[in-house]
């Protein structure tokens, strides 16, 4: 997975905790984060922001030109934090990957 400033790329999550019905999530987070010292930058999207899939086990994300142009292209975190009905909470592995730079800086 790798992620280029300003496009509109839809990050699939598929979820492998086959005891995990992900028609009972109450509340996701995942959050992208920078990792380069002062010019750290965080941005987290929550349940509203996704398209939970239950059936595949798949949690998509689409984001807005604005939301790659937002980072810097460096290394970048990903991480998704869910909480169950029953209020179980889950953490998945920080995911890492890269932001491709662009020539021309700006929104299409």
């Amino acid at each position: 997975m790798s992620i280029i400033r300003g496009t509109t790329p839809t990050l699939v999550f598929k979820i492998k905790n086959g005891d995990m019905d992900l028609s009972n999530v109450a509340e996701i987070w995942i959050t992208l984060k920078t990792r380069a010292g002062s010019k750290s930058k965080e941005k987290t999207y929550d349940i509203n922001d996704v398209t939970i899939n239950a059936q595949s086990g798949e949690i998509s994300l689409s984001l807005t030109q604005e939301d790659t142009l937002y980072f810097e292209d460096t290394n970048i975190l990903i991480q998704i934090r869910l909480r169950m009905n029953n209020d179980n909470a889950y953490a998945s592995a920080i995911i890492k990957t890269s932001i491709g730079q662009i020539l021309k800086e700006g929104v299409i």
